[in-house]
């Protein structure tokens, strides 16, 4: 074989080889073509997904922060609520207390009112009883003047009698 045929053959093996190695390039080419388009598409579907995630994780963030804010905001409100009742409860406080004095005061008087009564009690006490020997007295008394008024009609009488009986003997004197 010659060189010419030899280098005949070699091109045609090389044409050959080239065109066999061009459409396996081509072949692999459209293969690894569809296997990145699938693999990009996936990416895609996985980044939207990302993106949607992100999105939601944002919103979710902006959320919890207008959550936080409105949970800050309740607390600040709670904090003056308390603020306000523990001011009312010292008042409160203070005013239970006035109100303990007083009612101890008012014990005390009822108390001193209560020794009162019965001082009055046993002296309305005593005063019934001097009353009753006071009636008693004047009972009495009633009986001894109407046994007195009697004696003294008696002696009205009896001085009549004296006095007619003296005009009598008056009468039977010598003038």
């Amino acid at each position: 074989m010659t060189d010419d045929e030899l280098n005949a053959r070699f091109a045609g093996l090389e044409a050959s080889l080239q065109a066999s190695f061009e459409a396996s390039i081509k072949a692999e080419g459209v293969t690894t073509r569809r296997h990145f388009d699938i693999v990009a598409e996936a990416l895609r579907a996985d980044i939207q997904i990302v993106a949607k995630g992100h999105d939601a994780l944002r919103s979710d963030v902006a959320e919890l922060k207008m959550g936080q804010l409105r949970l800050e905001q309740g607390q600040e409100r709670l904090d003056v609520r308390q603020q306000a009742v523990e001011f009312r409860q010292g008042r409160l406080e203070e005013r239970q207390g006035r109100l303990e004095d007083r009612q101890g005061h008012l014990e005390e008087g009822q108390k001193r009112l209560e020794e009162r009564q019965g001082r009055l009690e046993e002296r309305q006490g005593r005063l019934e009883e001097r009353q009753g020997r006071l009636e008693e007295r004047q009972s009495g008394l009633e009986g001894r003047q109407s046994g007195l008024e009697e004696r003294q009609e008696h002696l009205e009488d009896h001085q009549k009698a004296l006095v007619t009986e003296v005009r009598l003997l008056a009468a039977r004197l010598p003038a």
